[in-house]
């Protein structure tokens, strides 16, 4: 139970006795602000009113606004990653995993593409979370794609997540676009790689 409370605040902000209920209330406040006014016009003035908090309580838990989206989208990951696998082939569960992450990414629009700005922010504490998003998609990843996946493989397959995760932030295609194209670059990576010699595995 610590534990789980303590993994509400992130980085140096991870502080014994600081309340999981505070955070939650800023993040709520957050992704309100973030729905009705975008990345760019939000504030941590606005957050911080509208959670009922004051400035020096909310810098407590977090630095910016960055860090704020940051570990809001790191929430949402972490959800997505502790989903249970479906499918009985490493392709068939790379397809539900593509189909999953856009459909989460596209269920918070606003969240998403705010993510692919927060999550670049040289704040350590972002770095920490950006950390822990990078580590539960490769998990993830090489859960679906089993043992006998090669580590070239996995590390193409999660470059390319990241690609298509920015590009779509950007607003280049759609997140349902997004998660096509990831399942389409699986197929080419595992079809390559099933055809690698043993020993370049």
């Amino acid at each position: 139970m610590a534990e789980a409370a303590m993994e509400a605040v992130t980085g140096r902000r991870a502080i014994a006795g600081r309340s999981a209920e505070t955070a939650d209330r800023l993040l709520e406040a957050g992704l309100e602000v973030l729905r009705e006014r975008g990345y760019d016009q939000m504030s941590m003035r606005e957050v911080c009113r509208r959670a009922g908090l004051t400035h020096a309580t909310a810098y407590g838990y977090f630095s910016a606004k960055h860090h704020l989206v940051a570990e809001a989208y790191w929430r949402r990951i972490r959800g997505w990653a502790e989903q249970p696998l479906v499918g009985a082939t490493p392709m068939e569960r790379l397809r539900a995993v593509f189909d999953e992450l856009g459909t989460l990414m596209a269920a918070e629009p606003e969240l998403s593409v705010a993510a692919s700005a927060a999550v670049l922010s040289r704040d350590p504490d972002v770095a920490r979370l950006r950390d822990r998003v990078g580590r539960a998609i490769t998990d993830r990843l090489r859960a679906a794609t089993g043992d006998t996946c090669s580590d070239a493989v996995l590390a193409a397959l999660n470059i390319a997540v990241s690609g298509a995760m920015i590009q779509a932030g950007m607003n280049y295609s759609s997140y349902p676009e997004m998660a096509e194209r990831l399942t389409s670059m699986a197929e080419l990576l595992l079809a390559g790689g099933a055809a690698m010699p043993t020993d370049e595995r």
